[in-house]
């Protein structure tokens, strides 16, 4: 994608992006506020960086019109890594950021949690799914908690695919253990087994004795935690190894990296979503039509969560004022937004509460197999 660091992106938002009419000073539209992004663009997972931000731009984009108060986006790559998240963030304060999307990881987005906390910015992550400690009253998500993708994925495999033994496959750190504990919890609920946990490091290239675990588990499925890069890699194993099972991934996974490096290996394969852009809804429609028209692709989640993150605060600004106290209260009264991903409501902790969809690789593109 090129240096995106300290990009400054210049839209235009209009004040009124909420059908609701609720009520807030109306800006004027030479008034500037100024929104942070925070995303590890230079990472394992650089297709869902740039999706969320391609996304962020067409909510901006799009609310061009009359009244409309003049929005700056200010751009960081924080490579995926907790510390340079932190500091990044801290540089974006020095830019009098009203508000941040970002950051997308679980491990950034709790490296940056007390900082917000402490500067009493508000922040909307659209990938963090995990617990986020020290997130106070400033940290909102548009992405799918873990507890509620696992529970989606182990319900689909036992009830929809009759799995009754699954082995899995996850990253170490915090995105990866929230997901499997959860999904490992909900499965034995349902009679099921995990008969196989194998754990990987970030940066990890071999994953043969991962595969070849899988095959003498004799699973009847198999879930992979991590981010497309090593993600891909196991899938290549667990193929090459003749793993001919149910293969499962959790919500970083789906996105245009898995498509673009997994090819074969990946089709065939589940995934948790908040959105899928062949599901036949008039908003949904409207909002992939929208972001192929800008970009010449179809949207995934991510583009979608980052596209309902930029209009939440938009919205935030339109209902509370442009002070980073105004817009952190106003998200805390978001109730049933109409967003891209569905009627978003945030909860006592900041996430979204709404159904998960399934979806499956079929032919390289994503399909919903279930809503």
């Amino acid at each position: 994608m090129g240096d995106v660091r300290s990009l400054a992106i210049a839209a235009l938002i209009v004040a009124a992006v909420a059908a609701s009419g609720c009520g807030g000073p109306v800006l004027r539209a030479q008034e500037s506020v100024t929104f942070g992004v925070l995303l590890p663009f230079s990472s394992g997972m650089p297709g869902a960086a740039r999706a969320a931000l391609r996304g962020a731009q067409l909510a901006a984009a799009e609310s061009t019109g009359a009244g409309a108060a003049h929005i700056v986006l200010m751009v960081e790559d924080d490579r995926g890594i907790p510390e340079v998240a932190a500091t990044l963030f801290g540089r974006l304060m020095e830019q009098q950021v009203v508000a941040v999307i970002g950051p997308l990881t679980d491990q950034t987005a709790i490296a940056v949690a007390p900082v917000a906390e402490r500067a009493g910015v508000p922040i909307i992550t659209p990938g963090a799914t995990g617990a986020i400690p020290y997130a106070g009253s400033t940290v909102f998500r548009t992405s799918l908690p873990a507890q509620a993708q696992a529970h989606a994925l182990a319900d689909f495999a036992v009830r929809i695919r009759g799995a009754r033994s699954v082995s899995m496959i996850h990253q170490g750190d915090d995105y990866g253990a929230a997901v499997a504990l959860a999904f490992a919890q909900r499965l034995r609920d349902l009679g099921g087994d995990i008969v196989g946990t194998r754990l990987y490091r970030d940066g990890e290239t071999d994953f043969t004795r991962h595969a070849s675990g899988v095959t003498a588990d004799e699973a009847d499925a198999v879930l992979i935690v991590g981010y497309a890069d090593e993600g891909v890699r196991v899938l290549r194993a667990l193929r090459e190894h003749g793993f001919a099972g149910l293969v499962l991934g959790s919500d970083a996974l789906y996105s245009s990296d898995l498509l673009e490096w997994g090819a074969e290996d990946a089709e065939g394969m589940f995934l948790p979503a908040a959105f899928v852009a062949s599901q036949p809804l008039p908003a949904v429609a409207d909002f992939v039509g929208r972001f192929r028209s800008k970009y010449r692709q179809t949207p995934d989640h991510f583009a979608a969560q980052g596209y309902d993150a930029a209009k939440i605060l938009a919205f935030a600004v339109r209902r509370g004022g442009r002070t980073p106290e105004a817009i952190r209260a106003a998200l805390q009264g978001l109730r049933g937004f109409p967003g891209a991903t569905g009627e978003i409501t945030f909860g006592r902790w900041g996430g979204p509460d709404r159904p998960v969809a399934i979806a499956q690789v079929a032919g390289g593109a994503f399909e919903v197999v279930r809503r």
